[in-house]
């Protein structure tokens, strides 16, 4: 407490301003909404830590450097304390601090004073307040001094342009993608057909940044852990999903039954989901693996940290750490249930983040980091997975952190056939090669497009297979050698000493099934052989099943049984037709169907299990615009497909939806008859500048997730 004639010479300050475009355009977060001008709204500053940014005081005099000290303060966090980083408060001074907190004066000019303030390579990601200390250099013990608060605040993310930050990527087209994209597509499918499904991640619209940012603020995330990207995305991949008490954002659904949400097939982007949750703070319904990994990617860039989401098609779920997924039959060759806990995906979408692994010992272990925040098993008593390096899944050292051995297993598990004989489970066959296909992941635009081949599964020419990065190539010393020793630290262990016991004199094979379209029939074959000189006598089951994504069986479609009896050298096939009435009405939203064939040899008890799996394929959106158009033009989408299927679709929606583009969303329709073509025009409004996604989406009663997208420049308003 001061009398007032002992503090008016202390200099007041009267402003605090940032050069809010200059900066954000070096820093490479101009695109971010909370940036722009608006009326009766401030531009926040958004910047990368360790890059210096421009910062200019007003005082109510000139500034004398002998009588007058000022100090900036930067503090984050619920309690900030200078002890944990939190609490910055620094000198001006004349000199350049790397890698530390400081404040350059560069100039005075009456009396504004322009500054250039450094923060760390390794300083907390948030929102940092501003304030400003002036202090009277009296001599006094106790100086006298004034604080000016700047009100809004300022944001510091991760800056992985600056080679001294964890997450430094010194490669610019991989940036432009992995940071700074906002559109791009997650591939699903099966490895027969693999597609890219468009998505708008809008890591720069309103309120991504802050929804992310409460999002760690309401989970009690501290500020002191917010400058190490490893606990930041270990903390995200089980805020993203609402499995535990932490009200994260996304509810899983796999079931089929969507009453009371929205189906995960019909989201086409992250901020209509990130939006719903930070106004009503309660979990949207409802996602699927690539909404959690979509939602994901659109976290992570929103704090610089480079992303990619990534497919893994014939994606394995092992349930008990044996690093195997375990198939167990009786005596007669059924299935036993009970036992049958562990399931291949058709594919299953998680992420992998960029970042140096400081934690790890071992230097090699940093670059990609694959991380899911799809729920599937707890990880430390909370439904996360990762960040485990690449490297690290590919040789098969899973003890390194975190979660190596489950997602190993997704990858590079063997599926192993078990049989109960005489009360015990032998171990009758192995497949090393049925598990972690195609990993897929969207190819940098810069970058050389995919060259399709008609073997080639996609023909998306930004398709790109990083299988390489995650495995060795399938049934070389190295690859085997990495199951082995992945295999050591399982619930299994010693599984590779154990003998096999089967017999293999009758040939089995279910034939590859490539595809089919919805709505027309399918036609399925399992073809045997007697490989023996004597009869063979083979009884079972084969049957038609529709299935989640997952693996999950959904419904028996038909079943019939097999009575076959074989000469030496015989061989016989058995076809099943499926009209589209039979199966229609247990086709689940993705399509996907397996042909299954269990069956018996009389006189060996030898067992076959064979399957193929498939996918009826529907059709795409087409989206028809004008190549170019100006900020500000009103032009129109012309939507179009044709209905693929024998019946009239009813309760018919279009979504449409592009960042940077003020849309129209959620357009009820009339019914498509059948067989019909639907066409639709919808206008939209260009707001921003660069190359814009439209994406699409029609979902109807009879046919969900038909959708398509397309590309349009935005052009700069021309100025007169």
């Amino acid at each position: 407490m001061y009398l007032p004639e002992e503090v008016k010479d202390l200099i007041d300050i009267t402003a605090v301003k940032f050069n809010v475009y200059d900066d954000t355009f070096t820093h490479h977060t101009l695109l971010y909404e909370l940036t722009d001008q608006h009326r009766g709204k401030d531009a926040f500053l958004i910047v990368r830590r360790g890059q210096p940014f421009q910062m200019t005081i007003t005082c109510d005099r000139p500034y004398d450097p002998e009588k007058d000290e000022l100090k900036l303060i930067f503090q984050t966090g619920d309690q900030p304390l200078p002890t944990k980083g939190t609490l910055v408060e620094m000198i001006l001074s004349d000199a350049d601090r790397p890698k530390q907190w400081g404040a350059k004066l560069i100039k005075c000019s009456s009396n504004d004073l322009y500054l250039e303030v450094t923060t760390p390579p390794s300083c907390s990601v948030g929102r940092w307040k501003v304030k400003v200390r002036s202090v009277q250099k009296t001599g006094e013990t106790r100086p006298l001094s004034k604080i000016y608060s700047h009100t809004p605040h300022i944001y510091i993310l991760f800056n992985p342009w600056c080679k001294d930050d964890q997450v430094f990527l010194d490669d610019d087209k991989q940036l432009d993608e992995y940071v700074l994209n906002d559109t791009g597509k997650v591939f699903v499918g099966n490895t027969k057909r693999i597609y890219g499904r468009p998505w708008i991640f809008g890591q720069f619209e309103n309120p991504v940044l802050d929804c992310v940012l409460d999002l760690l603020d309401k989970n009690r995330f501290p500020a002191t852990l917010r400058g190490d990207a490893v606990q930041v995305v270990r903390k995200l991949t089980a805020l993203v999903n609402s499995s535990d008490d932490d009200n994260g954002v996304v509810t899983g659904n796999w079931s089929g039954d969507y009453e009371g949400g929205k189906k995960p097939t019909s989201w086409t982007g992250s901020v209509a989901i990130l939006d719903e949750y930070y106004k009503t703070k309660l979990p949207v319904k409802y996602g699927q693996c690539w909404v959690f990994s979509a939602v994901m990617t659109t976290c992570c860039r929103a704090l610089g940290i480079p992303t990619r989401s990534i497919t893994n098609f014939a994606s394995a779920h092992d349930t008990d750490v044996s690093i195997s997924i375990d198939y167990h039959f009786d005596e007669e060759g059924n299935p036993m249930k009970e036992y049958n806990m562990d399931s291949v995906w058709n594919f299953h979408v998680w992420n992998d983040v960029w970042m140096a692994r400081p934690d790890i010992t071992n230097q090699e272990y940093g670059g990609w980091q694959a991380c899911d925040a799809t729920p599937q098993e707890t990880s430390q008593g909370l439904y996360r997975c990762g960040p485990c390096p690449l490297m690290a899944i590919k040789n098969g050292n899973v003890n390194v952190p975190y979660d190596g051995q489950f997602i190993f297993a997704e990858v590079n598990a063997d599926k192993v056939y078990w049989q109960r004989v005489d009360g015990t489970m032998k171990k009758i066959k192995v497949k090393s090669q049925g598990v972690g296909q195609y990993i897929s992941t969207l190819r940098p635009k810069a970058m050389e497009s995919f060259s399709s081949s008609l073997q080639s599964p996609c023909r998306d020419s930004r398709w790109d297979d990083i299988t390489s990065q995650y495995k060795y190539t399938e049934g070389t010393g190295a690859e085997r050698a990495a199951v082995y020793t992945a295999n050591l630290t399982g619930c299994l262990a010693g599984l590779y000493d154990q003998p096999l016991e089967e017999s293999h004199d009758v040939s089995v094979r279910v034939v590859d099934k490539k595809q089919g379209n919805y709505g027309e029939d399918i036609t399925v074959d399992v073809e045997f052989e007697n490989l023996s000189k004597e009869k063979r006598s083979i009884i079972g089951t084969w049957c038609l099943q529709s299935f989640y994504s997952t693996g999950v069986l959904a419904h028996d479609v038909r079943s019939e049984k097999l009575d076959i009896t074989l000469s030496p050298a015989e061989k016989a096939s058995k076809q099943m037709c499926i009209t589209f009435e039979e199966y229609n009405k247990k086709t689940m939203e993705g399509c996907y169907f397996k042909t299954l064939c269990i069956c018996t040899v009389k006189e060996t008890n030898q067992t076959a299990s064979e399957d193929d799996d498939f996918r009826l394929i529907k059709p795409d959106l087409d989206l028809e615009v004008p190549a170019v158009v100006q900020v500000g033009d009103t032009f129109k989408v012309i939507v179009t497909f044709q209905n693929p299927l024998p019946v009239v679709l009813t309760l018919c929606n279009l979504e449409v939806e592009g960042p940077g583009l003020r849309k129209p969303k959620n357009i009820k329709q009339n019914p498509v008859g059948a067989k019909q073509t639907f066409r639709y025009e919808v206008e939209m409004t260009a707001s921003k500048p660069g190359t814009r996604t439209i994406i699409a989406n029609f979902d109807s009663m009879e046919i969900v997730d038909i959708n398509g997208c397309c590309e349009i420049e935005v052009k700069e308003e021309t100025q007169f």
